[in-house]
């Protein structure tokens, strides 16, 4: 026999629905964590020393990466520099390497005499290479090879007539290069980093 319902029975009321707890934030990187994820965002937008910077920090985390930013710019930045302005100076049939002794030459002032030794304080050239070069350099009639007055072991080299107007010709285009190069800072920028520049190769220097 069936229960007859009672009309005046209210059903029992459902349970609220709770609503679903938020997912816990994921903790804030901090220290190594925080500096892994900048060089990681880097590495995406930046440069060939970024990418460098971040494999090295996934390979070997102990090590700290923060010279190699500047000594790995500096070193990567001279080879593009030297690999550009010989570019440049294709036209005039020189390599930067000539360009340097000619140039070294040219600033010492009349006579634009200078032994070998005396080149190699200020061009960074083995001496082996320096021979090479100065070969070259008389080769083309831009520089004459004389024993030296106060030395007679040594051949010190000479700028020729043809030596100097190709130097002049060359040295505009030289700084016309080094201008070009730093187009993307501002006066302050770039007086900030001649300084920054020149105590660090003072520093090598001692």
């Amino acid at each position: 026999m069936s229960r007859t319902s009672d009309p005046n029975t209210r059903k029992a009321a459902a349970p609220p629905r709770r609503k679903p707890r938020p997912a816990p934030a994921p903790p804030r990187a901090d220290g190594a964590a925080q500096d892994n994820a900048a060089v990681a965002a880097a590495a995406r937008d930046g440069d060939v020393v970024d990418q460098l910077l971040y494999d090295w920090s996934r390979e070997r985390p102990d090590l700290d990466a923060s010279a190699m930013a500047v000594v790995g710019r500096v070193l990567h930045l001279g080879r593009l520099f030297e690999a550009d302005l010989n570019r440049s100076l294709r036209a005039l049939g020189i390599p930067y390497s000539d360009l340097d002794v000619l140039a070294t030459l040219r600033r010492s002032g009349a006579p634009y005499r200078l032994t070998p030794t005396q080149l190699r304080r200020s061009v960074l050239l083995t001496s082996g290479a320096m021979t090479a070069c100065l070969n070259r350099l008389e080769a083309r009639g831009l520089i004459a090879r004389s024993f030296d007055a106060h030395d007679r072991r040594s051949l010190a080299a000479e700028l020729s007539a043809e030596g100097v107007r190709l130097i002049d010709r060359a040295i505009g285009e030289r700084f016309a290069h080094a201008e070009r190069s730093l187009d993307g800072l501002d006066t302050a920028e770039r007086a900030q980093l001649a300084r920054l520049l020149r105590k660090l190769r003072l520093r090598q220097a001692s």
